[in-house]
């Protein structure tokens, strides 16, 4: 989809927090796990204050939703392959004087799933843009170092393309993949 079209179908699109009571719209994303918890885990958790779920939609459909909730960045030594790659990463991402710090305040990415209908014409890219903003306003009131995403394989790929980096590389074999974004580019 071109960016024309994209920025005129936005402005048929709400973007809003998910509430008890809403009706959620028709919303397919072909993975049974992440439509489950659209319906029927998303309402749950917000009111045990465990992930906020968003929801875009238009008028027929839900186009796609995200969750997010407050995490720590944990820094071991252990899931690095050697000490000087885990002592660069932390030169790295942290001036000289927090440098002792072990957990960097984080918001992390719970979920995040496009309808079948809307994949692949760049509501996920406006989606983490969403987020990157609202983690710098958060930063007002906050700490919000980096945002973390534990990525399925199948959406390495478009983490990656977006900036989001490997932590380690000792869960390649892993079902998911914890990578970040560092916001400091973007503040």
């Amino acid at each position: 989809m071109q960016t024309s079209n994209l920025t005129n179908t936005l402005q048929d699109m709400s973007f809003f927090r998910l509430r008890e009571g809403h009706i959620i719209k028709p919303f397919d994303c072909e993975d049974d796990d992440l439509n489950e918890f659209l319906f029927q885990e998303a309402i749950p958790y917000r009111k045990e204050k465990l992930a906020t779920t968003f929801i875009i939609e238009n008028k027929e459909r839900t186009l796609g939703y995200y969750s997010l909730l407050n995490d720590s960045l944990q820094l071991k030594e252990e899931m690095f392959s050697s000490k000087s790659q885990y002592n660069k990463f932390r030169r790295d991402l942290l001036p000289y004087p927090k440098r002792h710090l072990s957990n960097i305040p984080s918001v992390k990415i719970g979920r995040l799933a496009i309808d079948k209908t809307f994949k692949g014409k760049g509501l996920g890219r406006v989606i983490i843009d969403t987020i990157i903003n609202h983690c710098i306003d958060l930063n007002e009131d906050q700490a919000c170092r980096v945002i973390t995403v534990d990525a399925y394989a199948q959406a390495v790929n478009f983490y990656h393309k977006i900036g989001f980096e490997f932590l380690t590389k000792l869960d390649e074999e892993e079902e998911t993949r914890l990578m970040f974004l560092d916001l400091t580019s973007f503040i």
